[in-house]
């Protein structure tokens, strides 16, 4: 996860605002359950930033929890872009680099779907509107990585697929894969 700098000049093929799209989905469809002890389960305790990425399918489908938000990054060693359905998020939002801060998107409520350009700078930050805590803020959605961006309907069908499934129901890695595990069904 290389660290950026607010006065990083975009490189050819890097958008200045990383999301690609953004939709709501249908939310009585997602049961999994994401209260503080399911969270704990796979982050541990405590209010530390921690990111974990576990229970990934045979396509790639994975969750992906963070507590803490993250610093302004990029994710180049990773396939390119993360299609996401947030199932909890304590209050925290993405966006690119500050100078293109002006557009800022829906809050990121249970039941929004959207795809990331991780090669593009991001940062996962306190969203204001959502009035999260000034610390241990907490975000778990289910992940799909492609080459290439999915659109809506492509990335729901694959991401739906664990909408009913439990975070315990996964072994819980001390690191998230890489290489081909990385880019499995891409």
């Amino acid at each position: 996860m290389p660290t950026v700098t607010e006065d990083h000049r975009l490189a050819p093929g890097e958008r200045p605002n990383p999301l690609v799209w953004f939709v709501t989905v249908d939310r009585p469809g997602i049961a999994t359950d994401t209260d503080d002890e399911h969270m704990h389960y796979a982050l541990g305790g405590g209010k530390a930033r921690a990111l974990k990425s576990f229970g990934h399918d045979s396509d790639g489908v994975h969750f992906l929890l963070l507590r803490g938000g993250t610093g302004l990054h990029t994710d180049t060693a990773y396939t390119r872009y993360t299609h996401q359905l947030v199932l909890r998020n304590d209050g925290t939002r993405i966006r690119g680099l500050e100078a293109y801060d002006d557009d800022w998107h829906p809050p990121m409520y249970r039941g929004t779907m959207y795809c990331l350009d991780t090669w593009s700078p991001h940062i996962g930050c306190p969203d204001p509107r959502m009035n999260p805590p000034r610390t241990g803020f907490m975000k778990a959605v289910i992940a799909v990585d492609r080459d290439e961006p999915l659109n809506p309907t492509e990335a729901w069908r694959l991401l739906a697929r664990y909408a009913t499934r439990q975070l315990t129901d996964f072994e819980v890695t001390r690191r998230p894969p890489r290489g081909a595990a990385a880019h499995a069904g891409g």
